[in-house]
C-alpha cells in the first residue's frame, strides 16, 4: 500500500467518497509531501554518518576545520575529502616518537627517525656536540628520502636559492601535531 492509498483508507467511509476525483487529487498531493518528507528523513539519517555523507560533507568539514592549510582538499574528490574527515575525527594526538613516526609514514614517508638534542653535560662523550640550554626540547625528524629537491638553473631569477628542498605538507602536519613545548627541525637525506 502506498502513501496515497493509506491516506484514503484513513478517511471515514460515510463522509467521503473514496474514489471521487477531488479526494484522490487531495490525497495524491498530501502523499507527495509526506513521501518527500520521508525521503528527507532517510537522507538525513545517512548524512549524520561522516563515512557516508554526501550532501552535508561541507558542513562536516566546516565543523572539523577542513580543508586545512596542511592537507588541502578543497578541489579533491568526495572520497578523499571523506577520508580526511574521518582521519580528523578518529585521530588522536600523542607525544611519543612512535606517533610522530607513524604520522610521517601515513603521509608516505616510511623509515623516518627522530634525533633529540639537548645540552651537553659532563657525562656525555667528549665528541658530543656542545649544545647549550637553548637546545632543550629541540628535535629533528630525519626523513630518509630526498623529496622535492629543486636545483636552480641559468633561466631562474638571480634571487632564487641555488638548491632548496623539503615537503611543505609533511612539515605542516608534523608542526601541527608536535608537542607544543618543542621545536622541530627537518633533515632530508638522499
Amino acid at each position: 500500500m502506498d502513501t496515497q492509498d493509506a491516506l484514503i483508507a484513513c478517511l471515514p467511509p460515510q463522509a467521503y467518497e473514496r474514489n471521487a476525483p477531488g479526494v484522490r487529487a487531495e490525497a495524491a498531493s498530501t502523499a507527495a509531501v509526506l513521501d518527500e518528507a520521508q525521503g528527507s528523513a532517510d537522507t538525513l539519517f545517512t548524512e549524520q554518518q561522516p563515512d557516508r555523507t554526501v550532501i552535508l560533507l561541507g558542513d562536516w568539514e566546516r565543523n572539523y576545520s577542513l580543508p586545512d592549510a596542511c592537507i588541502g582538499g578543497a578541489g579533491a574528490p568526495a572520497d578523499a575529502r571523506r577520508r580526511n574527515l574521518l582521519a580528523r575525527i578518529r585521530g588522536r594526538g600523542d607525544l611519543s616518537r612512535a606517533y610522530i613516526i607513524a604520522l610521517a609514514e601515513s603521509l608516505g614517508y616510511p623509515g623516518c627517525t627522530i634525533t633529540e638534542f639537548g645540552g651537553m653535560t659532563c657525562m656525555d662523550p667528549c665528541d658530543s656536540p656542545v649544545n647549550g640550554e637553548d637546545f632543550i626540547g629541540v628535535w629533528r625528524l630525519n626523513v630518509p628520502v630526498s623529496t622535492a629537491i629543486v636545483v636552480a638553473t641559468c633561466e631562474d631569477p638571480c634571487d632564487v636559492q641555488l638548491r632548496r628542498w623539503g615537503n611543505t605538507q609533511l612539515e605542516c602536519v608534523i608542526v601541527r601535531h608536535k608537542p607544543a613545548h618543542t621545536v622541530v627541525l627537518f633533515g632530508y637525506a638522499p
